[in-house]
């Protein structure tokens, strides 16, 4: 009995983690079908997020750069944000041509998980950022995507230095 017990307080109290997660996140998460239709009609740039259930790391960004409050604020105001489990069977549509998850994510380069890919007000993919981002360079690497900092040819090791586009 004892165990069954511990069970049911064990399962309340993921259920509750779970909830917690869910409600105090501010992002609006897209499929990519969807928020690339709201790129095209808001000309907001995008984040995609390429995650797995079992990444480790994926969890940590979401733990520690995603929940951020800054970060959330950011994302919210200024992007389109996008999430792409790779292990699920999602159909993709891009560029005139139809991908499962697991080959958009090739196609956008994606080697391992997490990635970030970054796309313009255009629709236009720009770059890819593999690995776990802390939260304030992940807000540095926000304002510059932003502003277009790449365009200018400002590199991003320039723009932290300067915090701006001006070479």
């Amino acid at each position: 009995m004892k165990s069954g017990k511990n069970i049911f307080f064990a399962a309340i109290i993921i259920l509750i983690s779970i909830l917690t997660v869910t409600i105090y996140s501010q992002i609006k998460w897209y499929d990519f079908n969807s928020g690339f239709m709201a790129v095209k009609k808001s000309r907001k740039p995008a984040v995609i997020d390429f995650y797995a259930d079992w990444c480790v790391w994926c969890k940590v960004m979401d733990k520690e750069t995603f929940a951020n409050p800054a970060v959330e604020k950011k994302l919210s105001r200024d992007y389109i944000v996008i999430r792409i489990n790779t292990e699920k069977n999602e159909t993709i549509q891009f560029d005139g041509k139809t991908f499962t998850a697991q080959e958009f994510a090739a196609y956008c380069g994606v080697e391992g998980l997490p990635t970030l890919v970054f796309m313009d007000k255009d629709g236009k993919l720009v770059t890819r950022i593999p690995g776990y981002i802390k939260a304030d360079v992940f807000l540095s690497l926000l304002d510059y995507m932003k502003d277009e900092c790449y365009k200018k040819k400002v590199s991003f090791h320039e723009y932290m230095q300067q915090k701006n586009c001006v070479k």
